[in-house]
C-alpha cells in the first residue's frame, strides 16, 4: 500500500459530483483509496491464467490450485460464478461463487453481507490481506489475498480485452433529450475524476520507481500504443533509464540497444531491401556488437511479444524506439523532473535519421516524423500533466490538448447519445476524457443499465 499524495482538489473541483452521483445507490469500484488500481484489473487477473499468481495461499496458510476461476458475471451479484479450487495438501475441492475487492472491509462497506444474491460465495479474494469478520460472510467462505504472490504488470493490462457487456445491443440511450449544458456538466465532470485518477496512479509510480524512471516507463508505454503497450513497459523496466544514462548523447548506440535487447533488430537483410536499409542495419549491428556484452544478464524480450501485424507503418516500434532512443539521450526525462513549468509543446526536435526518411525497411525514401503531433498530444495528456498535478502544478489545466477521437470515445457516445448525436457534444479535452471514463466505469464494469445514474 503506498501513501496516498496532496493533490489539491481544488484542481478538479467537479469530480467529486461525478463520482457522488455514480454512487448514489452502491458504493463504486474506483482507481481506489491508497490502491491506484481497479477491481477490474484484480478480476482480470483472476481470470486469465497467464496473470494469476501461482503460489497462492489461504488465510489460513493453506495452499491452493485453482481448478477453475468461474464464469465472469456480467450482471449483478458476485464477480464469478461457479469457481473450483483445490485447496490444502489433501486437495479438497471446493466450489462456489468468487468475488473479488481490493480490501477485505469492502465485502461489508459494499452491503454484500445482507444481499441474498452473495449467498452462494466461496471465495472472497482481495488484493490486500486484512482482517475477517467470519460472521458476515457465508459459512465456509475462503478468504485469499493475491499482493504478496502476485507478479503481473497491472499497469500493461488491456482491461476491453475480457469479458464485457456490449453496448451497441442496446436499445434506450440514457442522455438522449438532456440538455447540452448537462451533457457538457457531467462528461467535463467525468473527466476531471478521470484526471485526478490518473495523477494518483503516476504517484504511486513516482514513489515505486523515481520520478525520471516512472515518466520514461509511462512514456515508452505511450509510444507503443494499445497493442504494444506491455512490451515498451518490459522493455524500460529492463533497461533502466539510469542504465541508458552513460551513453550520454549517443542515442544511436541507445537505439541499439533498445533493439537488441527488444527482439526487433533483423538478424540480417532481407531480399529485395534497398541499399539505404542494409546500410542502416549494418550500422545497428556494429552497434550492437560493441555493446552486446555488457547486456549479456539482461533477458531480451522474445519478437512474439510485439504485435507487429496490422499496424500502420508509422506506428511500427521500430519507428518509436528510435524516437524514445533520442529522448533518452537528450536528457528529456531529466528535464521534465527539473521543469518548473511544461508544456504540449515542451517535447524536443527529433533529429534526422533512416526513419524520418522511409517508412519502412523495404519501403521507398519517405519523409515521415518519428512522433506526430498527436502522439505528442497523447502523451502530454497521459503522462506528463498527471506526473505534474501529482507535483501540485495544475497551470497546465487550463490548457488541455484535444485528444483525438478513438474507438472507446466513439462507442462510448454511441451508448449515451444514441447514432444521430452530434460530436460537438464532446468537443472539449474533458469531455473526451470523460467518455473514456464513463466507459471504465459502465460498459466495461457491465453496469450498462446504471447509466442514466449520469444524466439525473
Amino acid at each position: 500500500m503506498y501513501t496516498a499524495p496532496s493533490i489539491p482538489e481544488t484542481f478538479f473541483p467537479r469530480a467529486s459530483a461525478y463520482r457522488n452521483r455514480i454512487s448514489s445507490n452502491e458504493v463504486r469500484e474506483t482507481a481506489g483509496r491508497c490502491f491506484p488500481y481497479t477491481e477490474r484489473h484484480l478480476q482480470a487477473l483472476w481470470f486469465d491464467d497467464h496473470l494469476r499468481p501461482q503460489n497462492l495461499k489461504t488465510s489460513r496458510g493453506e495452499p491452493v490450485c485453482v481448478e477453475s476461476p468461474g464464469r465472469w458475471n456480467l450482471e449483478a451479484g458476485p464477480d464469478f460464478s461457479g469457481a473450483v479450487l483445490r485447496i490444502g495438501r489433501e486437495q479438497r475441492r471446493v466450489a462456489g461463487d468468487a468475488e473479488i475487492h481490493i480490501f477485505s472491509g469492502d465485502w461489508k462497506n459494499h452491503g454484500h453481507h445482507t444481499d441474498p444474491r452473495y449467498a452462494g460465495v466461496r471465495f472472497h479474494i482481495t488484493w490486500f490481506p486484512g482482517p475477517v469478520n467470519g460472521s458476515l460472510f457465508p459459512p465456509g467462505t475462503v478468504h485469499l489475498s493475491l499482493h504478496d504472490t502476485c507478479t503481473a504488470d497491472l499497469d500493461s493490462m488491456d482491461l476491453t480485452a475480457y469479458p464485457y457487456s456490449e453496448p451497441r445491443a442496446q436499445t434506450v440511450f440514457p442522455m438522449v433529450g438532456n440538455s447540452p449544458d448537462d451533457i457538457f456538466q457531467t462528461l467535463e465532470s467525468a473527466g476531471e475524476e478521470r484526471l485526478r485518477q490518473k495523477a494518483m496512479r503516476i504517484s504511486w509510480l513516482i514513489q515505486q520507481r523515481g520520478e525520471t524512471q516512472a515518466l520514461y516507463e509511462e512514456t515508452a508505454a505511450a509510444l507503443g500504443y494499445k497493442h504494444n503497450k506491455a512490451p515498451f513497459r518490459k522493455l524500460a523496466q529492463r533497461l533502466p533509464l539510469e542504465t541508458l544514462a552513460h551513453y550520454g548523447t549517443d542515442w544511436k548506440t541507445v537505439y541499439a540497444v533498445l533493439l537488441g535487447i527488444s527482439g526487433l533488430l533483423p538478424k540480417q537483410a532481407a531480399a529485395g531491401w534497398p541499399e539505404t536499409s542494409r546500410n542502416e542495419l549494418r550500422s545497428l549491428w556494429d552497434c550492437w556488437w560493441r555493446e552486446q556484452h555488457k547486456w549479456e544478464e539482461t533477458a531480451p524480450l522474445d519478437k512474439t511479444e510485439w504485435k507487429l501485424s496490422g499496424l500502420r507503418p508509422l506506428n511500427h516500434p521500430l519507428r518509436r524506439l528510435c524516437a524514445l532512443a533520442q529522448w533518452i539521450a537528450g536528457g528529456y526525462f531529466q528535464s521534465l523532473e527539473n521543469a518548473e513549468t511544461v508544456s504540449p509543446s515542451h517535447f524536443p526536435t527529433l533529429e534526422n535519421c533512416f526513419w524520418t526518411e522511409h517508412i519502412g525497411w523495404t519501403g521507398k525514401a519517405q519523409k515521415a516524423e518519428l512522433v506526430g503531433k498527436d502522439r505528442e498530444q497523447a502523451v502530454f495528456l497521459n503522462v506528463i500533466l498527471p506526473c505534474r498535478l501529482a507535483k501540485g502544478d495544475g497551470t497546465n489545466l487550463k490548457h488541455l490538448p484535444v485528444e483525438p477521437i478513438n474507438s472507446v470515445i466513439r462507442e462510448t457516445a454511441y451508448t449515451l447519445f444514441g447514432p444521430d448525436h452530434s460530436p460537438k457534444l464532446y468537443r472539449s479535452a474533458l469531455a473526451r476524457q470523460g467518455l473514456i471514463q464513463i466507459f471504465n466505469d459502465f460498459i466495461l464494469t457491465g453496469r450498462i443499465e446504471e447509466l442514466s445514474i449520469v444524466s439525473k
